[in-house]
């Protein structure tokens, strides 16, 4: 049977079909991968841009430190410094500095300082900020559950976390006596660390704090059945609390401010 030029046509038609099919098949794998690494690269460019700003804010605070570190020793070396210059500078340290420059500027004040209640103001904020500098730093603690479930003993949602119990140092002959109450609903099986805290009025002062009633500050969501259920306790005692979450990330801590 003779071969037509119109079946050759045909022929190779389909035969140019099925290749053009296979391709595309073979390179459908290939084309998802082109995407999986276009994603990739997106991340990578976006977390080299996320570092490049952290380095730039890293160096900035650096040479913020720098000219800080400079004002201090240029105020401290004066002879005609006065209370007023000393409580500036303590100022300008809270507000601008952060730690560990913080509380270590704090702690020279609190020794350089002629003016006693600048001593003691600077004092109290470099302990603070020292605590809080270290909060900062600890590595996260297993989950309270796990903690208290491995040394056998009865488990709260409070388990195996850490709780400050600050003192408004505003109102102290009352906060104290109070905070030093509430210390003492750590229950067994409740293996943290319960610890009472002074909250300085300079501290109180700046961004963030400003505490003027009882509360108790956590990271939600992994906090806030512990901070319920010490919320409820607390009431319990006859003490009324306002719960709020932190914006500080502290893994298993929770801080109770007593200020009335």
């Amino acid at each position: 049977m003779p071969i037509t030029l119109d079946a050759t046509s045909k022929a190779i038609a389909i035969a140019s079909a099925a290749i053009a099919v296979f391709a595309a098949w073979k390179a459908l794998p290939l084309d998802e991968r082109l995407k999986e690494l276009n994603i990739q690269l997106a991340d990578t460019d976006r977390r080299l841009k996320e570092a490049e700003a952290r380095l730039k804010e890293t160096e900035s605070g650096r040479k913020l430190s720098f000219d800080l570190y400079q004002e201090v020793r240029k105020i401290l070396e004066r002879k005609d410094k006065t209370a007023k210059d000393e409580e500036a500078l303590r100022v300008l340290i809270e507000s601008l500095a952060e730690d560990p420059f913080r509380y270590k500027l704090l702690s020279v004040l609190a020794v350089s300082a002629t003016a006693p209640e600048v001593k003691r103001s600077a004092s109290e904020s470099s302990k603070f900020y020292e605590v809080q500098a270290q909060l900062a730093q600890q590595n996260a603690a297993p989950p309270p559950a796990a903690a208290t479930k491995a040394a056998g003993t009865a488990s709260t949602a409070i388990g195996s976390m850490d709780i400050d119990v600050f003192y408004c140092a505003a109102k102290q002959a009352s906060s104290e006596p109070l905070a030093r109450k509430l210390l003492q609903l750590q229950q067994p099986g409740e293996t943290g660390r319960w610890r009472l805290r002074f909250l300085p009025d300079s501290v109180n002062q700046q961004p963030g704090y400003g505490i003027t009633a009882n509360e108790i500050r956590y990271n939600a969501p992994l906090e806030t059945e512990a901070a319920k259920l010490l919320a409820q306790r607390i009431s319990d005692a006859g003490v009324q609390t306002t719960l709020r979450e932190s914006m500080q990330l502290t893994k298993w801590y929770i801080s109770v401010f007593v200020c009335q």
